[in-house]
């Protein structure tokens, strides 16, 4: 069985590699299609997102039963994964046409510049064409994780990321600045993607057509799904509905004001991501007493590594994004992103719980708590919109995250004594954000509570996790020896 150790760096590199890709990007999109474009490809994308989705859980059902049987004959394993690619690419094909014929009416909703909306409405048959091509890659996708191949996998999706990211952009600066230019190009990328990943799957899972679809994996893998269907609807719409209120209420250069701070946040849920990726299909082979161990012990580390980090994203959100898009535009994000960073580590904290719980065959649970935040979230977000404008959506969004991962720790029961360990990170992310609040991002006084907070980060981190401390210190006590040798010769 392969090392969580180094799944988890692969996984690490595979998330980190495309956000260099996103921090050249960006500013460039900005550049070349302006922020009105940027935000309505946004909407394009989030819209697109969610209908990708139309799987009905089955990616994450054939993920799960192929890490259930790891210890079974491959031809089994193969099996579920072509029962599980006929279903998809139906559903994704149904999905597709649902979009295209619903499409206008959707993109109705926005305040978006008739020529823009004509230019998305020109491209509409290919952004529908994206949903299939996502359903499909999502197989692909749970079947190399339920193998616990990541180093492939991470492989084949990073030069992906790398395709659509860069060809819409190069055909924007080279062809022209219009949507339906280039939502056309980032399809064709994504489907050079899948070929690639088809080819990948092929070599290592491997696929040697041993077994054909069997209709005795429908019943686990739809009653699993069924469940995991329901938070892929509701999670996607819980997600986006902030900017898909922006894009309503406020219109969509809102939109490209509250995504930038608002992606660049996110970028922190890189290490969540990471560890919940890596530990899923091990927490669905195990038994349960092994999994709850696993878990406590996932989510005492995940805070210890990303607390300090966020701590220091706080106080570096305002400076960097002056540097990074300039002054103008970053004027109009203040407290956006730091109210967002918030959420973050409290939805960081989240994945390791609602891991546990769909992995060990309860994603009903994930599901109910999902559904269940639906109207409230909406009806603040409504509020908060009209009242405080975009920080008032980044606030709705944070508290969101909070309520939510509080009741999936509940849910899940992983102890008392882990909830007494998170009180104290908890305190330092609202002080560190209180002290944002206070201190204009020029100020000395700001620099000052920056180095205090995050010294106080650092020194919790390293008092909770001892071992990690130790290790940290022997490997510079190495290095500082191989660099004493060094001198002397």
């Amino acid at each position: 069985m392969p090392s969580l150790k180094r799944n988890a760096v692969v996984n690490f590199l595979g998330s980190a590699l495309p956000l260099i890709v996103s921090f050249v990007t960006v500013p460039l999109y900005l550049k070349h299609i302006g922020a009105e474009r940027y935000g309505v490809l946004a909407i394009v994308w989030t819209l697109q997102g969610y209908f990708g989705y139309f799987d009905f859980g089955l990616s994450t059902a054939t993920s799960n039963r192929i890490a259930q049987l790891s210890r079974v004959s491959a031809a089994e394993r193969e099996s579920v994964l072509w029962t599980a690619l006929l279903l998809n690419a139906a559903l994704g094909a149904a999905g597709g046409l649902v979009l295209f014929f619903v499409g206008h009416l959707l993109f109705a909703q926005f305040h978006i510049a008739p020529a823009i909306n004509a230019e998305v409405l020109a491209a509409m048959p290919w952004i529908a064409c994206a949903v299939p091509i996502a359903t499909i890659t999502a197989v692909f996708t749970g079947a190399l994780s339920g193998r616990e191949q990541f180093g492939p996998l991470n492989t084949v999706q990073f030069v992906g990321v790398l395709i659509f990211q860069t060809a819409p952009l190069l055909c924007a600066i080279l062809i022209k600045p219009e949507l339906q230019v280039v939502i056309r190009a980032a399809i064709i990328g994504s489907s050079t993607s899948l070929l690639l990943l088809i080819a990948v799957a092929f070599w290592v899972f491997p696929l040697r057509f041993a077994a054909g679809p069997g209709r005795r994996h429908l019943k686990p893998l739809f009653s699993y799904g069924a469940w995991v269907m329901v938070s892929n609807f509701t999670s996607p719409l819980l997600d986006s509905a902030d900017r898909l209120m922006i894009g309503s209420i406020l219109g969509p250069q809102a939109v490209a004001w509250y995504q930038v701070p608002f992606n660049l946040a996110v970028r922190a849920k890189i290490f969540p991501a990471v560890f919940s990726r890596t530990l899923f299909p091990r927490l669905s082979a195990l038994e349960k007493d092994d999994a709850v161990e696993l878990a406590v012990r996932a989510t005492r580390g995940l805070c210890v590594l990303i607390t300090p980090l966020i701590v220091f994203g706080i106080f570096l959100m305002q400076p960097f994004l002056h540097l990074w898009v300039g002054h103008a535009f970053a004027s109009q994000t203040t407290s956006i992103g730091e109210i967002i960073l918030i959420g973050v580590w409290a939805n960081s904290l989240a994945h390791i719980p609602g891991s546990h719980l769909t992995a060990t065959g309860k994603p009903g649970v994930v599901a109910r708590l999902h559904a269940a935040q639906v109207v409230p979230l909406v009806a603040l977000l409504w509020w908060t919109l009209h009242t405080f404008g975009l920080a008032g959506a980044a606030f709705s969004w944070t508290l969101r995250y909070v309520a939510e991962t509080v009741l999936l720790f509940m849910a899940a029961r992983l102890g008392s004594g882990l909830a007494r360990f998170l009180a104290v990170p908890a305190l330092l992310i609202l002080a560190a954000f209180v002290a944002t609040e206070l201190f204009v991002w020029t100020s000395a006084a700001r620099n000052v509570s920056w180095i205090v907070m995050v010294s106080l980060a650092l020194a919790w981190a390293a008092q909770a996790e001892p071992s990690w401390r130790a290790r940290l210190l022997n490997r510079l006590s190495a290095v500082f020896l191989q660099y004493r040798s060094w001198r002397r010769a």
